[in-house]
């Protein structure tokens, strides 16, 4: 019953993030495609994921406030996350890394800075629901776990 409960609320969940546009089909079919091989390896891959991302963004930010910018570095963190958030399906941090890489093609450091603090947003509103979806992930696994040793397994 739990469990059933639990696989429900992670299917809301992702039907929700794909509605919002935070992801897109990628993110379900590497999450299934994980989840075969190993439950914990959705955990693992998200976890990875947000704490990549999330140094990248913290070093754009310092290198965005240095007076000299180099924004061939920024362009290549741009891509980066972009290509990281590819891999796992997170359409809305692509979406405003295109919109950071052509404020760099601009080199115009205002434009940047700005539209890396709406990047920072997308990614944070993106990594709460990811880590939503991770707590659910662990809580499935858990009580798959007590049904196999209260069965006997």
């Amino acid at each position: 019953m739990a469990l059933r409960i639990l696989t429900e609320m992670q299917l809301s969940l992702l039907n929700q993030m794909l509605k919002k546009g935070l992801i897109n089909n990628e993110f379900e079919h590497l999450m299934i495609s994980k989840r075969a091989q190993d439950h914990v390896s959705v955990v693992e891959t998200i976890k990875e994921y947000c704490a990549e991302v999330e140094a990248i963004l913290s070093q754009m930010r310092n290198d965005i406030a240095t007076p000299d910018v180099e924004f061939s570095h920024l362009v290549a963190s741009c891509d980066l996350v972009k290509n990281k958030s590819r891999r796992i399906g997170c359409e809305l941090v692509i979406s405003t890394c295109m919109l950071l890489i052509g404020a760099c093609d601009q080199r115009n450091k205002k434009k940047f800075s700005q539209t890396l603090e709406l990047l920072n947003n997308d990614f944070s509103t993106t990594q709460s629901q990811l880590e939503t979806y991770t707590w659910l992930e662990r809580r499935i696994i858990n009580v798959q776990i007590d049904q196999a040793e209260s069965s006997g397994f």
